[in-house]
């Protein structure tokens, strides 16, 4: 039962978030660079649905062959991400860069709870990859490998970014998602007469790269559904079967694009800017997803210690005590995270911090619109 609200966690996590953030995503980079989509228009409509099926055809497609879509996608990122370091020091050895001292990262316990579930949400996941070991021509050792580095890109591409856009764009002006573009607008003019073009390209790629994204992650997380609906956890196994052709889990791919359709016409008639629906759906997001660790981590320590003799491919290479401790500090990490993302502004108040309720969810913490346990309702 454990394992079978993991999974369904784990799962409902990626269509949220490819129909709830990453479709507004693609549709404000293209509306900053290439062509205005009115909000709540057909034009708006059409893109979103566009993109969200677009991403589950891509993981509808053989693995034989969709697994070249992550690996253009993560290709395409770095890319952009080398473009967009090199555009940033070319742009701070001609105009300099803002005024940044040590004291500006200095940590807070706003700053600290705020980034504890995003950066949980931002690096969890990565061992899901082993949901298509059968189809790894070695997963004993390529799976273990391909985390490692694949967790190691993710870092770079986080940090460098996000110091990039430090450095360019005054710290008091950046606003949410809009800061990357703020600051591709502002390093890009180094091209001079050839910035526009740039930018443009800049943004279809960009659109590209998320629909990659959200692809690979549906063929991992569509893939684990499947093989706990396989195993009678989710409507009687219908959702189980695997197409002969493709070995793919049609149905719970269409599923999913059902699921994330559904959500990101409900995201649509949230109120505010995509900066809003962003924060609003990143939090649905991380919460789902963290929950879902709450219940993998004891299940992984429980099975080591109890079937210590049970083959296991994927065996970290210490004492079971070690594992267990292992196991704990990182579960203490995600309550940590569970609770900042359902309750936020609860841990500030026992730190004396003056959380900012109002500007992160655009209302008060206790009107009877809005619950601080469910802040998308206001």
């Amino acid at each position: 039962m454990a394992g079978a609200v993991a999974a369904l966690l784990t799962w409902v996590t990626q269509p949220v978030w490819v129909g709830g953030s990453m479709a507004f995503l693609a549709t404000e980079a293209w509306n900053v660079n290439l062509a205005h989509i009115s909000s709540g228009s057909f034009a708006d409509y059409a893109f979103k649905l566009i993109f969200v099926w677009v991403t589950v055809i891509a993981a509808i497609v053989s693995l034989r062959y969709g697994k070249w879509i992550p690996t253009l996608g993560a290709l395409l990122k770095v890319g952009l991400l080398v473009l967009f370091i090199g555009t940033t020091i070319a742009y701070a050895i001609k105009h300099g860069i803002t005024d940044l001292s040590l004291s500006d990262f200095s940590p807070t316990w706003i700053g600290f709870f705020g980034a504890v579930p995003i950066l949980l949400f931002a690096y969890l996941g990565f061992e899901s990859g082993n949901s298509a070991a059968g189809e790894v021509k070695n997963p004993a050792r390529d799976i273990p490998f391909g985390i490692l580095r694949s967790s190691g890109v993710a870092a770079l591409c986080y940090l460098l970014p996000i110091f990039a856009i430090l450095a360019v764009v005054p710290k008091d002006q950046i606003k949410g998602i809009s800061g990357f573009f703020d600051a591709t607008s502002t390093v890009f003019s180094v091209y001079g007469p050839a910035a526009d073009p740039m930018l443009k390209i800049l943004s279809v790629c960009l659109v590209l790269v998320l629909m990659s994204q959200g692809a690979s992650w549906m063929i991992i997380s569509d893939r684990m559904q499947a093989i706990a609906a396989a195993d009678g956890a989710f409507f009687g196994g219908f959702f189980g079967v695997f197409n002969k052709h493709l070995s793919t889990p049609v149905r719970v791919n269409f599923l999913s694009g059902v699921v994330a359709t559904v959500f990101m016409l409900v995201a649509m008639q949230v109120s505010g800017d995509a900066g809003a629906v962003f924060a609003v759906v990143l939090t649905i997001s991380i919460t789902t997803f963290l929950l879902s660790y709450l219940l993998v981590i004891p299940a992984a320590i429980r099975l080591r210690t109890l079937l210590p003799d049970v083959h296991r491919p994927f065996r970290v290479p210490v004492s079971n005590a070690v594992f267990t401790a292992m196991g704990a500090l990182c579960f203490l990490w995600i309550l940590l995270g569970s609770w900042v993302a359902i309750f936020p502004g609860t841990l500030e108040a026992l730190v004396g911090a003056d959380y900012p309720f109002f500007d992160t969810w655009g209302c008060t913490a206790a009107p009877s619109s809005c619950s601080p346990s469910a802040p998308w309702s206001c």
